[in-house]
């Protein structure tokens, strides 16, 4: 199957999850997205694929595809998390009998480390008082309240001592008001007028600083070697220098500590962000979005 014919199978999909995913259950949502984690999953293990390289491939980013127009628009964040709860369900039976009054997809998503393979991942009566919460009649809002308390208790920094996340707290901040930046030009709505709020900054250059920022989502990914313009100014060039420090330190420590104060997840949407300024049809298929 190619890539084209991958993203043929997703897109009614994802275009069925977007049209209704506010008037339809949090049940219904994860068996949308379950089906879509489903093709990807299959896709994945047919042709022994990365799964962040096939996000990128099928959002239409990935390197070694010149000869591919821009494939789809549907991000790699909704790719990981559709493929996340296809590895977390064995089934769509299984979600239909442990969350058949899930109201909100939201709550699922905020509880998903307590699903996921790893050291977070709750089992025995622990999972069962999870699942009790999701299905309750609580307001989302509460069911949310108590699921932070939930992640503060058990994800939370047991020693900040050790931790020493006040040595990127500076880098942090950079992160915060530059993804602030970009999303108040992302929210103008019209591309020329974005354009003008991008000034001299190189659209080439832009693009290259997303694919390092999403590098900075995860170990492994491929870095691109790129200097900082000395004419650029902030907050480009205040950003741009931490992401190169952070990318390019052989010790990956520094970025681990930076990512448990900025979540992979909020990264990659800043670097998806970023492509969208890359063109008028990226940014209209990304404003949509907002």
């Amino acid at each position: 199957m190619s890539i084209n014919e991958l993203i043929q199978q997703m897109t009614p999909l994802y275009n069925k999850y977007r049209e209704s995913k506010n008037k339809i259950t949090g049940a219904e949502s994860l068996e949308i997205m379950w089906n879509i984690g489903d093709i990807l999953k299959s896709y994945i293990e047919q042709n022994k694929i990365a799964p962040h390289n096939l996000f990128w491939s099928v959002y239409g980013n990935a390197e070694g595809t010149k000869n591919i127009a821009k494939k789809s628009y549907i991000t790699r964040e909704f790719q990981n998390r559709c493929h996340r709860i296809r590895r977390i369900f064995k089934s769509k039976e299984q979600i239909r009998k442990e969350l058949p009054n899930l109201n909100s997809f939201t709550t699922f998503r905020e509880a998903m480390p307590f699903f996921d393979e790893g050291k977070y991942k709750f089992k025995g009566k622990e999972r069962e008082d999870l699942l009790v919460l999701l299905n309750s009649e609580f307001q989302p809002k509460k069911i949310l309240e108590k699921i932070k308390v939930l992640q503060r208790e058990k994800i939370g920094i047991k020693n900040p001592r050790t931790q020493r996340l006040h040595e990127v707290e500076k880098e942090k901040q950079i992160f915060i008001n530059f993804y602030n930046f970009i999303y108040k030009i992302s929210s103008i709505g019209n591309y020329h007028l974005c354009l003008n709020e991008i000034g001299n900054v190189d659209l080439d250059y832009i693009k290259i600083l997303s694919k390092n920022t999403s590098a900075l989502s995860q170990e492994g990914l491929k870095i691109f070697d790129f200097n900082v313009p000395n004419d650029l100014k902030t907050p480009w060039k205040e950003f741009s220098e931490m992401i190169k420090k952070l990318i390019t330190q052989k010790d990956p420590k520094t970025r681990r500590r930076f990512r448990r104060l900025i979540s992979a997840e909020r990264i990659v949407r800043l670097a998806d962000m970023l492509y969208g300024l890359l063109s008028e049809e990226n940014y209209k298929s990304f404003t949509k979005r907002l």
